[in-house]
């Protein structure tokens, strides 16, 4: 249990197993480190040598042989608050260069992929992105019976196209519900429905087509950046949309 701890706050599993097996012991020499904690006798110097950088140990020198101690566990607490002050300047430092990095950048309107994204970190930002830069949203295959967590992800992430001032139609494939209730409220929003079609919800903005899936709990997305496949996509939501208005 400790030593998935330690190397969740970012010790190797090598460094882990030396630095409990300090607590433990005390003060030891080499060999007596390489028997408590079962590491490779190879690996046993390199390991101790980050440990020191890392303020987790000390050693000390009597009658010519080299003891190592473990700082108290307090010292973690210190490499971890120093480990999020170098992480905190070098993101200050990659803020100032993200400028010069975008103009070295090619334009990609004429490049197309398809990517397979999973989980609200890899989505996330994916989607704030494409909501920034697009100009034209259109959303079909909504759905209100997915897992709270997505109707909130998608709330926030409406919640800041209305902030933008940015319009959107939406495609909702049930109805009367609170999530409905929710958009049909929203500014620069505009809802129907085509309850007796149900694909994946599929979202356009613009040349890129997003298809998301909800299964298991997770969220999992296909993005492709192509324009014509966009425009195929676009074209079957409009005649739905109309379809839609005309059964209103």
């Amino acid at each position: 249990m400790y030593e998935n701890l330690l190397e969740n706050s970012g010790l190797t599993k090598n460094e882990s197993l030396v630095y409990l097996s300090l607590l433990r012991i005390g003060k030891a020499k080499s060999g007596q480190i390489v028997k408590e904690s079962k590491i490779s006798s190879g690996k046993i110097y390199e390991t101790l040598s980050k440990l020191a950088d890392k303020g987790l140990i000390k050693s000390v020198v009597e009658n010519g042989v080299k003891h190592f101690i473990a700082n108290k566990p307090k010292a973690l607490l210190d490499y971890m608050e120093e480990k999020e002050k170098d992480i905190h300047n070098k993101q200050a430092e990659l803020e100032k260069i993200l400028p010069q990095l975008e103009k070295i950048t090619p334009e990609d309107k004429n490049i197309e992929n398809v990517s397979l994204i999973k989980g609200f970190r890899g989505v996330s930002p994916l989607a704030y992105d494409a909501l920034e830069r697009g100009k034209s949203i259109k959303v079909m295959g909504v759905r209100s019976s997915k897992n709270v967590k997505f109707n909130n992800f998608w709330k926030n992430w409406h919640r800041r196209r209305v902030e933008l001032k940015k319009n959107a139609q939406m495609l909702f494939c049930d109805k009367d519900t609170e999530y409905w209730r929710f958009f049909k409220k929203l500014p620069y929003t505009e809802v129907r429905e085509t309850l007796s079609f149900s694909p994946s919800a599929v979202m356009m903005i613009d040349d890129e087509c997003f298809i998301f899936s909800y299964e298991e709990d997770e969220l999992v997305c296909i993005q492709i950046k192509s324009k014509s496949i966009s425009n195929s996509f676009t074209g079957f939501f409009d005649s739905l949309w109309s379809h839609a208005k005309s059964n209103q």
